[in-house]
């Protein structure tokens, strides 16, 4: 019989100790798809403020995407990713686009990209399942209370700065967008945390509601948060409740639950 030779590891395959380049490329080619879908408001540069935005909340999306869906730990991978898109990115801006690049943003991006692509690295292997286990002792799991904010955030931005830019929403439009966001990310966590986690995303609706409540005042004119605040505050809350339990009970239909294990008992 023929001895069997070994197979390559591929750059995508779970290796220890080296990086794996497959993970950083495709960490890449996201973020470079996500900030091409917001490619006509960076060449109009009349907003660069927004557009500087949009790359930063395409930075944690793209951590998240390939952290979820790599085997095993990719956080590494994800820095290293946001590293090359600064490199990247700042010489499309300054070359091909001939936009006027501030020093301080220079200075700042090779530690706040990477940060932020780690950031959504780690959101996104939590939710894989990679990092933790349940933790049935804790009353309140605050990482995930962090994966909310950062899921829920993300994505809710992303989509209200693309619509304002690309459809013309307003401000009401955004709350209702942000609203949406506090539904879906309590299903996500629900449905993807192990144990019981329906608190965790109403303690980050709550919190989530003061980051979206300013997003809304900085990037929209004629919005009147103060008569709002108390409806949204507790409108987010209850929705990320919903979306918390339609979650944990979708996660027990599907079988994705484990039963806790038993601890050894003495003798």
């Amino acid at each position: 019989m023929a001895a069997s030779t070994p197979t390559e590891p591929s750059a995508l395959s779970p290796r220890p100790g080296g990086l794996r380049w497959g993970w950083i490329l495709a960490g890449v080619l996201f973020a470079s798809v996500l900030i091409s879908l917001f490619l006509s408001v960076l060449l109009n540069g009349s907003r660069p403020r927004t557009g500087g935005f949009v790359i930063l909340l395409s930075v944690v999306l793209a951590g998240i995407l390939v952290g979820y869906h790599s085997r095993g730990e990719t956080i590494r991978e994800t820095a290293v990713a946001g590293l090359i898109l600064v490199i990247v990115t700042g010489v499309i801006s300054a070359v091909a686009l001939d936009l006027a690049v501030p020093l301080r943003v220079w200075l700042a991006s090779p530690l706040v990209v990477p940060g932020l692509a780690m950031l959504g690295g780690w959101t996104g292997e939590l939710l894989q399942g990679t990092l933790e286990e349940a933790h049935e002792d804790r009353r309140v799991d605050w990482p995930w209370v962090l994966v909310s904010i950062v899921l829920g955030f993300t994505l809710s931005g992303y989509a209200v700065l693309v619509g304002r830019e690309l459809m013309g929403i307003d401000g009401q439009a955004a709350l209702w967008v942000f609203a949406g966001s506090f539904l879906v990310t309590g299903w996500v966590v629900g449905f993807f945390s192990p144990g019981n986690t329906v608190v965790e995303p109403a303690i980050a609706g709550s919190l989530m509601f003061f980051l979206d409540a300013s997003f809304i005042m900085i990037w929209f004119d004629g919005v009147s948060i103060g008569r709002i605040a108390l409806v949204g505050f507790g409108g987010g809350v209850v929705l990320a409740l919903v979306g918390s339990l339609t979650g944990e009970y979708m996660q027990r239909k599907a079988g994705r639950r484990q039963p806790a294990p038993v601890p050894p008992q003495p003798y």
